[in-house]
């Protein structure tokens, strides 16, 4: 904060912010009874003050009587959505179907499965469906607004929680499940500890001294129950998985889930999460950042077939598993078939 300025920009907000404040003062000296003499001193020994003030009546004033209309401003976002989508239409259509259709299976499955006893885990992964879902729908509404990045950012999330859903499925053990379901105590912990280290800063009240009681008693009970390593990494859950000496962590889940392939495209898009310079390449040409760039939408196929494609292949992983839990049998083999053609036409529709 306190290196050389290299740009100096005016009227960033306020046109004329210098002019507007000397015409003022101007009008005021020579409308005042004052001598110069007397005004000059006023002026010295009150500049903060008059320059705040007139800062102050500027923003409000500003403030007040913006320009900025809501219903243009969605009558132009809608607009450019239609035309993205127009731009894109086979695509659209075939990758909002697919979704469309996991998602009406699952308000039927919501339905159905209120009214039965099911064990822990099948109620877990139906949960994690739900959010993998709600997950594409986000990514749709990306995509059609045209922000790649943003999609590959809720892609991630939506994988993790594929994988997750994956080994809880593969193990089909209730315990298990039952310590994914448990170990979220991990997060409050992380959670309350930093609201007691921030609230002062924040200006938020603090937590009652009940609540970090009642952490801590639950995690002395679980500790008794699964031992002192069960809350040690984000993953402890699944420790018992592995034998020897080895932890659970993503990558291993991954693998134990059969789902490394896609792994490269998991780390592309970790580079639109967390912080470093190759979160920039998408907006360079011939190595250089172009800035307009940062805030254009993209409208070409090309942009949207990564995103799309794997955000289908995940659901169809995932699917395989859905159905064959929900579907009569008689009907697994042709559900399955509607996905999958659903899917290859959008893979078609890349190539035209």
């Amino acid at each position: 904060m306190g290196r050389y300025k290299q740009v100096e920009i005016e009227g960033l907000f306020f046109e004329d912010f210098s002019e507007i404040l000397n015409s003022t003062l101007i009008n005021l000296i020579s409308t005042s009874k004052l001598s110069e003499k007397e005004i000059a001193q006023k002026i010295a020994s009150n500049l903060d003050g008059i320059i705040s003030d007139y800062e102050d009546i500027l923003t409000n004033t500003y403030l007040e009587n913006h320009n900025f209309k809501i219903d243009d401003f969605l009558k132009v976002h809608f607009k450019n959505q239609r035309a993205i989508v127009q731009n894109n239409r086979d695509s659209f259509i075939s990758f909002i179907l697919y979704i469309t259709a996991c998602a009406n299976m699952y308000e039927q499955i919501s339905v159905k499965v209120n009214r039965k006893r099911i064990d822990s885990t099948l109620k877990i992964n139906i949960s994690l469906y739900g959010l993998m879902l709600r997950r594409a729908q986000e990514i749709v509404d990306l995509l059609v607004s045209g922000y790649i990045d943003g999609a590959m950012i809720i892609w991630r999330a939506m994988y993790e929680d594929a994988i997750i859903l994956l080994v809880l499925a593969l193990e089909n053990n209730a315990e298990l499940s039952n310590k994914f379901y448990e170990h979220s105590i991990r997060n409050s912990q992380r959670k309350i500890a930093a609201y007691n280290s921030n609230h002062k800063a924040l200006k938020f009240p603090p937590l009652p001294k009940k609540t970090e009681i009642n952490l801590n008693k639950a995690k002395e009970t679980l500790g008794n129950k699964y031992g002192k390593d069960f809350l040690k990494n984000d993953f402890g859950w699944a420790d018992d998985l592995f034998l020897g000496n080895k932890k659970a962590d993503f990558r291993v889940l991954e693998e134990r889930a059969e789902m490394s392939r896609f792994r490269p495209y998991y780390v592309l898009c970790s580079e639109q999460i967390h912080s470093n310079f190759n979160g920039l390449q998408q907006f360079m040409t011939r190595n250089k950042i172009v800035l307009p760039k940062l805030l254009d939408q993209d409208i070409e196929l090309k942009a949207f077939i990564d995103p799309m494609q794997f955000t289908i292949s995940i659901l169809h992983e995932v699917n395989h598993y859905i159905l064959y839990e929900f579907s009569v049998s008689n009907e697994f083999d042709v559900n399955y078939l509607f996905l999958e053609k659903v899917f290859e036409r959008l893979q078609k529709s890349f190539k035209k």
